[in-house]
């Protein structure tokens, strides 16, 4: 009998906001359709993790457990102080907090909890996942001084675009997507500065930026990436969430 895992997969959260239209007032968890469907179209079972109150962290360990995979997805960015900086002016940086905190949180009780639990980490989840490992990040592009096109990684209005990226022999990545060259999408402007020390960059675009890590020792699954395979439709970006998805069952 086929065995179907779950994959929590991360939210975005936004704060309360007095007479905001359309969603009035109270704070909400939300997430692009996007994820959850790439995650059942490879034969995963999606279960969206809202970002919890501290004092609520406690049911982490129990829903762990439960889970076989899980997917940090992309958002706003992530809190300067978590990498050991102070916000750099200009840096046009949206914070969200109490969803940093909870996200560093899931992920140091999945490394405890499940060990050899598969990730896979979208966008912001990509960055948070090179933070929570030692790494720190650029936290813009025009503010740190980084010269970046604007149509190689977010357009001026802040819209997602287009361009290469370089995948390298012999990794998770290559493996699933063939090394070479390939058109990905983006959106963001901040990406990883120092790599974590266990990782190992396996994709960049041309101007250097780092678009895909991957643990340096094998035995564990865990592919973190810039771009956003989950809004491509070509079979080398379903072909992520059916590893990921098929690494996730061989959990159970």
């Amino acid at each position: 009998m086929k065995h179907f895992p779950l994959i929590g997969v991360t939210a975005s959260w936004t704060p309360f906001v007095e007479k905001r239209p359309v969603f009035p007032d109270g704070s909400f968890d939300y997430l692009k359709n996007d994820y959850t469907d790439s995650v059942a179209d490879a034969g995963g079972i999606p279960i969206i993790i809202p970002n919890l109150e501290r004092e609520n962290w406690k049911l982490l360990d129990p829903l762990i457990r439960r889970l076989d995979g899980l997917l940090f997805s992309g958002g706003s960015d992530i809190t300067p102080d978590l990498f050991g900086q102070e916000e750099i002016p200009g840096s046009n940086c949206i914070i969200r907090r109490r969803r940093d905190e909870f996200e560093m949180e899931l992920m140091r009780r999945w490394d405890v909890i499940r060990p050899h639990g598969p990730i896979l980490a979208i966008c912001r989840g990509h960055q948070l996942l090179n933070i929570h490992n030692g790494g720190t990040l650029i936290q813009d592009f025009g503010a740190c001084g980084v010269d970046v096109i604007p149509e190689g990684h977010r357009t001026p209005e802040k819209r997602r675009t287009y361009h290469e990226v370089g995948i390298t022999k012999g990794g998770l990545l290559a493996e699933i997507m063939g090394e070479g060259r390939t058109r990905v999408n983006s959106s963001h402007h901040q990406a990883i500065d120092k790599l974590a020390e266990n990782f190992r960059a396996v994709a960049f675009a041309d101007d250097g930026i780092i678009e895909a890590i991957e643990p340096i020792e094998p035995g564990r699954w865990v592919l973190s990436i810039q771009w956003h395979p989950e809004a491509l439709s070509d079979d080398a970006s379903a072909g992520i969430f059916e590893a990921f998805v098929k690494a996730s069952a061989n959990m159970h």
